[in-house]
């Protein structure tokens, strides 16, 4: 019986360390993905899918002069393309060509390679300092 559940826990423990954790960029493309649907059902506005999607950003990223500048950038955008002044189709492709450059330039900075040195490990960017 107590070798039976401790080999049950360990198979569960096992299996935990094998799950490979969601990242916030992943997050972020969902979110995206369900934002998506709910503009093509007419739920919400391309307007109020920027303004939904800065903040979810800010949720999983943090505040940063970036991001402000692609959101507000791509908020008006989307209001220009509403009203007709810019075609809906090029304006999409410019919001998702700005927001995969934002979210691999955030991933980039999340995943910046580690170096030895004696016996402390350190960042590349701590070598600048």
């Amino acid at each position: 019986m107590i070798k039976r559940l401790i080999i049950a826990c360990g198979l569960a423990m096992s299996a935990c360390a094998t799950t490979p954790a969601v990242t916030p960029e992943q997050k972020f493309e969902s979110y995206r993905g369900e934002l998506d649907g709910r503009r093509e059902k007419g739920e919400i506005t391309a307007v109020e899918e920027q303004e939904k999607l800065r903040d979810r950003y800010w949720q999983l990223f943090g505040r940063d002069a970036e991001s402000a500048g692609h959101f507000a950038f791509c908020t008006t955008l989307m209001q220009r393309a509403e009203i007709g002044d810019f075609p809906m189709k090029e304006a999409e492709a410019l919001v998702s060509a700005r927001e995969s450059q934002l979210l691999a330039a955030k991933k980039m900075a999340r995943e910046r390679p580690w170096v030895w040195d004696g016996d402390v490990m350190k960042k590349f960017d701590d070598l600048d300092r």
